[in-house]
């Protein structure tokens, strides 16, 4: 057991940071410049062949819609400019305003009807993006009606060939986080996320003795850049990120030295912009290891796999202690078993068995872990919901490969709407322990990478406010 012990305090403060939007603006035109002054016109191309004066071109009548004009207006030209031309304004019937003022005299059940039969939910997002007045016919009481939304926008993956890691669609809807301002050369690989947001370590010269984490909100497009911390001699044990009330967070770093054998315990805060720090020794040889973490109030956990331990972080007593994993009879290894939290914040341990057996222990008290009822995943494998996967071999145990099954293993546990995701047979599978509800997402093409550990993006408000989709709540109505 990692010892609770305390050494020593030491505040280093940095200058105060601030979420950073990451979008580019554009230059304003200088008095000297050509286009200064000119209107930008948007009437419909014309052919540049034609002569004499400009007369408007009368709107079609019903009768004429779908049939071939043989006496339209020609040029005598049949190049490519001409013919896109003499379709722009055959095609047209109405300007713009006339179309707005159409769309604004429709009254909101007619606005509803309109967005029920709308591709759910990438169209339907899209248009709550418009104004005031569709976010509110969109989010009312009578999209009650609409189809319901999804519990995730997607997910966030460490992809080797991309230097920031993509993002993977499963509503319809595409985020990045190329506002990052991070080297293509160097790159950053994700460590945490939560609360839709991601901890990103930096890559590049200096990785291995300088800790350089970046916290990012893909949503709205801004970042903090973490001040580094100098390393060398020291193994990362984890970097946990702990939001906070409103755009604060905090994040909490664990270091193993080597010689002499003790750990370093870091926390930064966004609201005093420093770092806090406390040292202490370790009387075992601790390995760290690659594994989930989660969040519960100030106390941070992190698995640390096949040491069989969970490490518990305090990030306001700044101690660091253990606890012991329960009895799962079955061997563990990587992958097969996974930590999370219930809905009133008590930590609880999952395992996977070999006949896709999902068990789940909570920790009621220090020390007592208590077993919940099994479920049998294969029993939640509906065709509908996972498609081939419901007839194909699965197992969760390593040596099954040898006989043909394809492996099971947990990929992510998202602590906003208490959903369990797995990797079944290189597809990502989401498992809504509330609903008991079994859903296959997307696939992983690239065979020569297979999928590790995902970091989905919860939808916590519908319709999801967007700033990338042309969007604006202060907008007026249409």
């Amino acid at each position: 057991m990692v010892p609770s012990i305390v050494v020593r305090r030491k505040r280093s403060r940095s200058p105060p940071h601030g979420f950073d939007s990451g979008r580019r603006t554009r230059p304003r035109p200088t008095p000297s410049s050509p286009d200064v002054g000119r209107k930008r016109s948007r009437s419909p191309p014309r052919c540049s062949h034609r002569e004499g004066p400009k007369r408007p071109h009368p709107v079609p009548s019903s009768a004429d819609v779908g049939r071939k004009r043989s006496g339209s207006p020609s040029c005598g030209f049949d190049s490519a400019p001409c013919k896109r031309a003499r379709q722009a304004m055959e095609v047209e019937p109405t300007g713009e305003g006339e179309a707005a003022a159409a769309v604004a005299a429709l009254p909101d059940d007619m606005l509803l009807e309109v967005f029920k039969r709308l591709p759910p939910p990438r169209d339907v997002i899209r248009c709550a993006a418009v104004c005031r007045r569709w976010r509110r016919v969109v989010s009312g009481a009578g999209a009650a009606c609409l189809p319901k939304p999804p519990t995730h926008l997607g997910f966030f993956r460490n992809y080797g060939p991309s230097p920031l890691p993509p993002f993977v669609p499963t509503a319809g809807l595409s985020l990045d986080i190329g506002f990052l301002p991070v080297p293509p050369a160097c790159g950053a690989v994700l460590v945490d996320a939560r609360n839709r947001r991601l901890l990103l370590r930096e890559l590049g010269p200096g990785y291995p003795r300088e800790l350089r984490l970046l916290v990012c909100s893909p949503l709205e497009k801004m970042y903090v850049r973490v001040p580094p911390l100098f390393i060398a001699g020291h193994r990362v044990a984890c970097c946990v990120l702990v939001p906070g009330e409103g755009v604060a967070f905090r994040v909490v770093v664990v270091l193993f030295g080597t010689d002499p054998n003790h750990f370093e315990l870091l926390v930064y805060s966004s609201v005093s912009s420093a770092w806090e720090s406390a040292t202490g020794p370790v009387h075992r040889n601790l390995v760290p290891r690659q594994g989930p973490s989660v969040v519960v109030g100030d106390v941070m956990y992190k698995l640390q796999g096949e040491e069989k331990y969970i490490m518990v972080v305090d990030a306001v007593q700044m101690t660091l202690s253990a606890v012991p994993l329960p009895d799962a009879r079955t061997l563990l290894y990587s992958g097969n078993h996974w930590i999370g939290k219930t809905p009133d914040g008590r930590l609880c341990f999952f395992v996977i068995r070999e006949q896709l057996s999902l068990v789940t222990w909570v920790l009621q008290a220090p020390g007592k872990w208590v077993e919940q009822q099994p479920v049998d995943l294969r029993t939640l494998m509906h065709r509908a919901f996972v498609g081939d996967l419901a007839h194909m071999k699965l197992s969760a145990k390593m040596s099954d490969q040898l006989r043909g099954f394809k492996l099971v293993s947990f990929a992510a546990f998202c602590e906003g709407t208490g959903t369990l995701f797995f990797v079944m047979a290189d597809w990502v599978v989401m498992l809504d322990l509330r609903t008991r509800r079994l859903l296959r997402l997307c696939r992983n093409t690239d065979d020569s990478r297979p999928l590790g550990d995902v970091y989905p993006c919860e939808m916590l408000q519908w319709p999801p406010v967007l700033k990338n989709f042309g969007g604006s709540d202060e907008a007026g109505g249409v």
